[in-house]
């Protein structure tokens, strides 16, 4: 379905977060990291690096994906309708 010219495909935009949600999910932040402390130390291998992961990843962040062409070289791309 076509929109007309100016027309919004999303006139409402994003949903809203729901703040209570997001309020009670926070509140259980130290419960869940003490949590994977637990698992962290625990004897399961896999548990365990499941809850390394999961902290670093909120303690430092995702690491960046580096994105490489062929061979691990630079991408090569060709703008052909510029011309």
């Amino acid at each position: 379905m076509a929109f007309q010219k100016g027309q919004s495909g999303n006139p409402g935009g994003r949903p809203k977060e729901d703040a209570e949600i997001k309020a009670l999910a926070r509140a259980a932040g130290p419960e869940a990291i003490d949590k994977l402390l637990e698992l962290l130390r625990g004897d399961d291998r896999r548990t365990a690096l499941a809850a390394a992961q999961a902290l670093l990843d909120r303690g430092f962040g995702k690491p960046a994906q580096a994105i490489t062409g062929d061979e691990g070289g630079p991408i090569e791309f060709a703008v052909t309708w510029l011309k």
